[in-house]
């Protein structure tokens, strides 16, 4: 099998796995058992994100046995980026069970099954599903991303005075005087407004189709970014670090935008 034949294999395999763990969050939503903290209180696990973790592993195995596998509650509690690093080059699977599981746990309808597939860990495949919207977003390296279908494209604002942004909190940064309140702080009045909805991979699809214009957070993991990054970037955006330089799934700050503003953002998250 050549490449292009496999890479569309796989975004087959990704999304037809995406879809069946969102039937199973769908089925235990009004059940979700234990709810457990992993950081802190506002850092949490349910036996629903482990179900689905465990039926998305379970398939990659067997139908892709070669193939390595980073999950978030697999690997929650370690450093996720030596993590990823630990599991070599090839091709591997990166996986968010539910991506906004506070959101899942308050029944807040923002939260995502979060799959890429990465070789030589570059993201070669995306796909990002929201099992309560039915919103199915996808990518293939080189070959555009799509909502449902539709192509994607980012937004047209030019600054940003018309940008609606979003964030998150950190686990561990989720306290009086954090360094995101200050950020924040510097938004306030320069842009149109700012989002805190909970859940990165549908924050960066969001950018990729304009419902957003731009996105910063730290501290987030592989397996918050594998699927979106590339969604985001085969719509036309930039995706970097705080420093501007090109975002890598082993980085610990990411800054995303339809590209257009993404200098100014930058240089408002700089200032002192």
């Amino acid at each position: 099998m050549n490449e292009q034949d496999l890479n569309e294999q796989l975004l087959q395999s990704a999304i037809e796995y995406a879809k069946k763990a969102g039937q199973y969050i769908r089925e235990h939503e009004l059940n979700m058992g234990h709810i457990e903290q992993k950081k802190n209180a506002s850092d949490l696990v349910t036996d629903v994100d482990k179900g689905s973790e465990a039926l998305i592993k379970r398939i990659i195995e067997q139908e892709y046995e070669d193939h390595w596998i980073l999950s978030e509650e697999d690997t929650g509690r370690s450093n996720s980026y030596e993590a990823l690093l630990s599991k070599g080059s090839g091709y591997g699977w990166i996986i968010d069970p539910i991506d906004g599981t506070t959101n899942f746990i308050h029944g807040i309808p923002h939260y995502a099954v979060s799959i890429g597939v990465v070789k030589d860990w570059k993201p070669i495949i995306g796909v990002v599903y929201n099992p309560l919207t039915d919103e199915l977003f996808y990518a293939s390296l080189n070959l555009g991303a799509f909502r449902n279908g539709s192509p994607l494209r980012v937004g047209n604002e030019q600054t940003v005075d018309d940008a609606l942004l979003a964030t998150g909190f950190q686990a561990t940064d989720w306290k009086r005087g954090s360094q995101l309140v200050q950020e924040i702080d510097r938004f306030t009045g320069s842009c149109r407004n700012v989002r805190l909805i909970g859940a990165a991979s549908l924050d960066l699809c969001w950018i990729a189709m304009g419902r957003l214009t731009g996105f910063w957070h730290g501290g987030l993991h592989p397996w918050d970014t594998a699927a979106g990054v590339l969604i985001l970037s085969e719509a036309g955006g930039a995706v970097t670090t705080r420093n501007g330089t090109p975002y890598q799934l082993h980085h610990d700050t990411l800054v995303a935008s339809n590209g257009k503003v993404h200098n100014e953002l930058l240089e408002l998250l700089r200032k002192e």
